[in-house]
């Protein structure tokens, strides 16, 4: 039976943001081009490039303390971060006893507002369960044009 060391799991975890943040980089450069283009419901393509820009800078921020060895520890208790939070939210920056209430999320699993599931969906930039980052994913220094 193989155990996976959580530096195993976070190298896996940076690969998935690395992923992430091409994504959103590419749709973030197409709502640009598209808002060139057309005036088209000016107030929904502002949202979804403010939501899109909050996730890489999420994503930035995470990536930034992978590489310093910081990542994945709450700022209150020191305790690590189950990667699955990680996975789930990489701007976590407390465990899920240290959160601030105003930003408390709902357990897992948990049903957040009319019986809608309270966990991200892939579009929404949330890592499915089971999903595995595909060989090749391109390097945190390349992105960073290094």
């Amino acid at each position: 039976m193989y155990v996976a060391s959580r530096q195993d799991e976070l190298g896996v975890l940076r690969i998935v943001l690395e992923e992430q943040y091409e994504r959103h980089s590419t749709q973030l450069a197409l709502l640009d081009r598209q808002a060139r283009r057309t005036r088209a419901d000016v107030a929904a393509a502002s949202a979804l490039t403010a939501a899109t820009r909050r996730a890489l800078g999420d994503i930035a921020r995470a990536l930034h303390y992978l590489e310093q060895g910081h990542y994945g520890t709450c700022e209150a208790c020191t305790r690590d971060i189950p990667i699955e939070e990680l996975a789930h939210r990489p701007s976590a920056r407390f465990c899920a006893t240290c959160q601030p209430e105003p930003h408390r999320q709902p357990a897992r699993g948990a049903t957040a507002v009319h019986g809608t599931p309270a966990a991200p969906t892939a579009a929404c930039g949330g890592v499915p369960e089971g999903t595995w980052p595909k060989a090749g994913a391109p390097s945190w220094h390349r992105i960073q044009g290094r």
